[in-house]
């Protein structure tokens, strides 16, 4: 088809309509190619789901990395099909990056750093997809593992992308198994030893109940931690399946709320004494 509009372009002395006709022959074979590499990506990626199985374990981690390798693949490969129907071979191109190599390596300094990063995170198991950890100050359930970026999001749905290369801490609250942590305070008027009687026999029967779900131990009264201002602080621990400390916590509050309600339990709020001082008068001032 080109060669058949570019002879009737030249028969008609339209040299320059011939020109275009290639520019835009080249252009629509580059959206093709790109087309075509798009659809390939798509087919890939649904095959590399099907291969994953559901029950693997760190399948949303694999899916994620490989995805993102995957595709940084076909775009590259896209590239050099483009650079070929410009008639730019890709092996001049990889020549002259080897001669300005130095440059390049000054520049992408980060980039390579964020990579070896990402790479080493894969490999230690720092953390996964669906994971609730802490990076340099952010604090999220983690959606994505890249190789050169790192996406969390938030309580309130705000999403974190953190280059790999700056990740140096990093608090997982799902390794392994997790433990929720309450601090429950009670008024002084109470006996502290009865209420954590009361405490101890109402956590028997939230873990025999199994209620709430995801307690692996015993729940421990642990005793006093803080003589405050206007209550008595007694801390409780146990341990749990790793992520689901939080919704332990919610649910052995309520429990041990509406025992103290049925125990006559108080749960004091903040109370202030204020002495106020009077002075007398001194003897014949004013007048007096």
């Amino acid at each position: 088809m080109k060669e058949f509009l570019e002879q009737q372009a030249a028969e008609m002395g339209l040299g320059g309509f011939a020109v275009i006709i290639d520019i835009l022959y080249k252009i629509g074979l580059c959206i093709v190619s790109v087309a075509v590499g798009l659809l390939i990506l798509k087919f890939l990626t649904g095959l590399l789901k099907k291969a994953l199985n559901k029950n693997i374990s760190k399948r949303e981690t694999i899916l994620t990395v490989c995805s993102s390798v995957l595709k940084y693949f076909v775009y590259l490969c896209i590239f050099c099909q483009i650079l070929l129907i410009f008639g730019i071979s890709p092996a001049s191109i990889i020549a002259v990056a080897g001669v300005g190599s130095v440059a390049l390596g000054l520049g992408a300094q980060d980039l390579v750093g964020d990579i070896i990063s990402g790479t080493f995170i894969l490999i230690e198991d720092q953390f996964q997809v669906g994971d609730t950890v802490k990076i340099e100050g952010y604090q999220g359930t983690v959606e994505s593992i890249g190789l050169k970026t790192t996406k969390l999001r938030n309580y309130n749905g705000d999403v974190y992308i953190i280059p790999n290369g700056e990740i140096k801490i990093v608090t997982n609250s799902c390794k392994e198994f997790s433990r929720a942590v309450l601090e429950i305070s009670v008024s002084y008027d109470h006996d502290p030893q009865f209420v954590m009687d009361i405490l101890s026999d109402e956590l028997e029967k939230a873990f025999e109940e199994s209620d709430p779900e995801g307690m692996t131990a015993m729940p421990e009264v642990l005793g006093i931690t803080d003589l405050g201002d206007s209550a008595v602080v007694i801390r409780i621990i146990t341990d749990c399946e790793a992520g689901s400390q939080w919704a332990v916590e919610r649910k052995l509050r309520l429990r041990i709320k509406k025992r103290f309600d049925r125990e006559n339990i108080v749960i004091p709020y903040p109370q202030r004494v204020v002495y106020v001082k009077e002075e007398k008068e001194e003897a014949g001032k004013n007048g007096a």
